[in-house]
């Protein structure tokens, strides 16, 4: 995350008698109720009417603040709620202390902590304010074991004897509330100025990285036999294990004359066996002579005994007495390729099996761009059909192998390989699109693509007035890089975006403000 926008008071939301109880005061409104029996906690206990409340919204580089407070009044008790979300991964905080103080010169004067949630998310109670009317800094600070996280509250002015209304920004016409946000991926981020290449699109196919491949190679030249359990493409294989045999080329012709017999043998061995069956059938109502019976059973041995003798033939030439080169499993892995068909011939050198030993992968695309440039390089992500968002293969170790664009005139195309580390969850034969940023980089106001929404066939950004509402943003949009893109209008520097989850807020506004959830 980047330093976020200059710290201000966020959202006056004018209350309601308590007599009113939880109303629906319309999308502006949160519609929050915090004590149990559906009321504002009420600030003292003079049954005074209920008075204006602030909502704060604050960010550091993990954690998001949302709090919702009585405007205090000197000497007596406020009440406020507090929403705490670790923004890496949306989470409501389970645990921990939040710490509120009033400061003045950076002195604290007053400080109340919670030391645990009311709910997942969510510190609600009371707390004092300063004996002492006037203008504070508010400061809020969360820890929990190695997690902290301190947002500045801005200022505030502590009423004497009445509260004190204080000016504020408007809220977003769309409501969406933590508890809501809480249950979806969602993510927010700053709109910021960021360094931006060009964007070189190509389509790829993932092969098995070269230094991670093991080949085996036909050491003479002869006829390949492979094993009963077939060596193809995408079966596992053990260190060592048999795949097939290399029959030298001077027992060549003799393995090929014998591979015939033993399939003949074969025949004549099942045809003898379904005889003796039918004549064996007729044998009980001496349909047949015991003659006959005796001379199916020994057609059948005799069958027997040529298959037998094949097969012995067979394995002498596939032994390594006579000459015949076993080929084995280099390691463990994953078959990738196979380079011959069982019997055929091969010369001295060829590749007969490749094996995977690791899940690094060399992607392999073709760049049509001409005006494409590739140095320097920026930015690179991957995007696999099945993937939600491109990822970032300079993050994860990739180096992009090829230094120029060298095109070819019969595809007018030009190749273009990056070799990717294993951890990213490709594997070979994938289908990808690569997004390349390269060139010379130039600051461009942006947001990750991830927040742009297409509705109704607009470009649509949803910024975060307070914790949990929103405002519908069109916007223009210019240059693209593997994850942001230029904003030319419609957002200034420093808002903040939903990131992830734009689609959510859109449901919701859909639906109106979402039913009030109490504290």
């Amino acid at each position: 995350m980047t330093p976020r926008a200059p710290i201000h008071l966020l959202g006056l939301l004018l209350a309601t008698a308590c007599g009113h109880g939880a109303e629906d005061h319309g999308a502006g409104d949160h519609g929050h109720t915090h004590g149990p029996g559906g009321g504002h906690l009420v600030a003292d206990d003079h049954g005074e009417e209920e008075g204006p409340t602030l909502a704060i919204t604050r960010w550091t580089n993990g954690h998001e603040l949302f709090v919702e407070l009585d405007v205090p009044v000197a000497g007596r008790a406020f009440a406020y709620h507090a929403h705490v979300t670790r923004l890496v991964d949306n989470h409501a905080a389970t645990s921990g202390t939040l710490t509120m103080r009033f400061e003045q010169d950076g002195v604290p004067v007053e400080a109340h902590s919670d030391p645990a949630v009311a709910r997942p998310g969510i510190f609600a109670a009371q707390a004092k304010a300063p004996k002492t009317p006037g203008r504070y800094q508010l400061v809020f600070a969360y820890l929990d074991g190695e997690e902290r996280a301190e947002w500045p509250g801005g200022e505030v002015e502590v009423g004497d004897g009445a509260p004190v209304v204080h000016a504020g920004e408007a809220e977003g016409e769309i409501t969406f509330l933590k508890e809501a946000q809480w249950q979806v991926p969602f993510a927010v981020a700053p709109v910021q100025e960021r360094p931006m290449a060009p964007v070189l699109e190509a389509t790829g196919v993932v092969r098995p990285a070269p230094a991670s491949t093991a080949i085996v190679a036909a050491p003479v030249e002869g006829l390949v036999a492979w094993a009963e359990d077939l060596p193809v493409v995408g079966r596992r294989v053990r260190r060592g294990e048999r795949l097939a045999t290399l029959i030298p080329a001077g027992a060549a012709e003799h393995w090929a004359t014998s591979q015939a017999e033993v399939a003949t043998a074969r025949v004549d061995r099942d045809l003898a066996q379904a005889d003796l069956r039918r004549v064996e059938g007729l044998a009980p109502d001496a349909l047949v002579s015991e003659r006959r019976l005796e001379e199916a059973r020994a057609a059948l041995a005799r069958a027997e005994a040529r298959s037998q003798a094949a097969q012995r033939r067979v394995a002498a030439l596939t032994s390594g007495g006579a000459g015949a080169v076993p080929i084995l499993a280099p390691a463990d892995g994953l078959v990738v390729s196979v380079g011959a068909a069982h019997g055929q011939a091969v010369a001295a050198g060829t590749a007969l099996v490749g094996v995977a030993t690791g899940d690094d992968v060399l992607i392999e695309a073709r760049v049509q761009a001409r005006d494409a440039r590739l140095s320097p390089v920026q930015s690179a992500a991957v995007r696999r059909g099945d993937w939600a968002a491109p990822r970032d293969l300079l993050a994860a170790g990739a180096t992009v192998l090829t230094e120029a664009l060298v095109f070819d005139a019969q595809t007018l195309s030009a190749p273009l390989s990056v070799l990717v580390p294993g951890g990213l969850g490709l594997r070979p034969g994938d289908l990808v699109e690569l997004h390349l940023g390269a060139g010379d980089a130039t600051p461009r106001l942006a947001v990750p693509r991830t927040a742009v929404v297409e509705i109704n066939g607009q470009d649509v950004v949803f910024v975060q007035q307070t914790g949990e509402s929103f405002a519908r943003r069109r916007v223009r949009l210019g240059a693209r890089d593997t994850t942001h893109v230029e904003v030319l209008q419609g957002l200034e520097l420093g808002e903040m975006v939903v990131a992830e989850g734009g689609f959510d807020v859109h449901v919701a506004s859909l639906s109106g403000a979402l039913e009030s959830h109490r504290h």
